[in-house]
C-alpha cells in the first residue's frame, strides 16, 4: 500500500511539472481589442476623405500598439512601444493591387521617419519613426486620401494617402487598388494590441489603457454608434477576461464623446460581449 501511494504521488507530481512546462511553453498575450465607428451618412461613396481621431495612451508596457486610425482595407497609423521601451509613429499600408503589379509606394517621408517593406500578415509599405509620445498626452492623427486621377489606368486606381500627428508629417503612400479592393478606407476602427507573441511571455497581466475621442470622418458626417470587439481566438483567448471599454459621456456632440479601450492586468469585473455597442447617438435629445 504505502509503495501504491508513494507511486501516486511521484506521479501526480511529474503531471504537475508536466503542466507547468506546457505553460510556460506558450505565450499568453493581452487580448486585441477594438473599437468600431459607424456614421451617419455609411453610403458615401466620395473617392477622397479624411478623417481624424485624438488618442491619449493612459498606460503602456513594453511591446504595445495603441492604433488610433486602422482604415480598412489598406491600413493603419498610431504609436508603439517597443521591446527595448522607445516609442515610435507606425504608418503602415497593405499591398492591395494586382498580382505582379506595383505594391504600395512611400512618396514622400517625414524628418526623422524611414520606410521599409512588411510581411507576415499579408505585405506592405510601413514608415516608422522615432516619436516621443508621452502618457496622459494627447496625440491629434490625420488621414488624408485623394484619389490619383493622372495615373488611374484602364482597369484600377491609385490614391494618395497621407498621415500627420499633430504638427508632425508623417508621410504620403501610394495604394493601388485590385481585384477585391475598389478604394483603400472603407469604415474607421481603433485598437489596442500586444505584439508579444514569444513562448513564455506574459502580457495578460500588465494592463494597456487608452482613450479615442474626437472621431471624425467628414464624409461620412455625424457619428452614430460606437461598437466594442475583441479577439477571442488562438493566444488572445488567455486575455478575454481582462478586457473593457466604455464611454464617458458627457453629451451627443462629437466633442464630448470620449471612449476607452482596456486589455491586459487585473481580471475585468463585467464580462464583455463580442460585439457590444458602447454608445449609441439618442437623436431625440439634439
Amino acid at each position: 500500500m504505502r509503495h501504491g501511494v508513494g507511486e501516486y504521488h511521484i506521479s501526480n507530481y511529474q503531471y504537475r511539472k508536466e503542466r507547468k512546462a506546457q505553460g510556460m511553453n506558450v505565450a499568453k498575450p493581452a487580448s486585441s481589442v477594438y473599437l468600431r465607428y459607424l456614421f451617419g451618412n455609411e453610403n458615401s461613396h466620395a473617392d477622397d476623405g479624411e478623417a481624424s481621431v485624438t488618442l491619449t495612451v493612459r498606460k503602456s508596457h513594453p511591446s504595445s500598439f495603441f492604433c488610433a486610425i486602422q482604415f480598412p482595407p489598406s491600413g493603419y497609423c498610431g504609436v508603439q512601444e517597443l521591446e527595448d521601451g522607445r516609442r515610435v509613429a507606425i504608418f503602415s499600408v497593405w499591398d492591395k493591387g494586382p498580382k505582379g503589379g506595383a505594391g504600395a509606394q512611400a512618396v514622400r517621408i517625414g524628418d526623422g521617419f524611414h520606410t521599409s517593406r512588411f510581411g507576415g500578415e499579408g505585405e506592405g509599405c510601413k514608415v516608422m519613426g522615432d516619436f516621443d509620445w508621452e502618457i496622459g498626452k494627447p496625440l491629434i492623427f490625420t488621414l488624408m486620401w485623394r484619389k490619383e486621377k493622372e495615373l488611374v489606368d484602364r482597369k484600377y486606381s491609385s490614391w494618395l494617402i497621407e498621415n500627420w500627428i499633430n504638427d508632425t508629417f508623417v508621410s504620403i503612400i501610394r495604394f493601388h487598388s485590385g481585384p477585391s479592393v475598389n478604394k483603400p478606407v472603407e469604415s474607421l476602427l481603433s485598437f489596442i494590441e500586444d505584439f508579444d507573441r514569444r513562448i513564455g511571455r506574459r502580457g495578460i497581466y500588465q494592463e494597456r489603457r487608452a482613450n479615442f475621442k474626437d472621431v471624425k470622418w467628414l464624409e461620412r458626417g455625424m457619428l452614430n454608434e460606437v461598437r466594442f470587439s475583441y479577439v477571442k481566438t488562438g493566444q488572445d483567448a488567455f486575455g478575454v477576461d481582462r478586457i473593457d471599454s466604455g464611454c464617458i459621456c458627457t453629451g451627443n456632440t462629437n466633442q464630448n464623446l470620449d471612449f476607452f479601450l482596456s486589455t491586459g492586468g487585473a481580471p475585468s469585473p463585467k464580462p464583455k460581449n463580442e460585439d457590444e455597442a458602447i454608445w449609441i447617438r439618442d437623436n431625440d435629445s439634439l
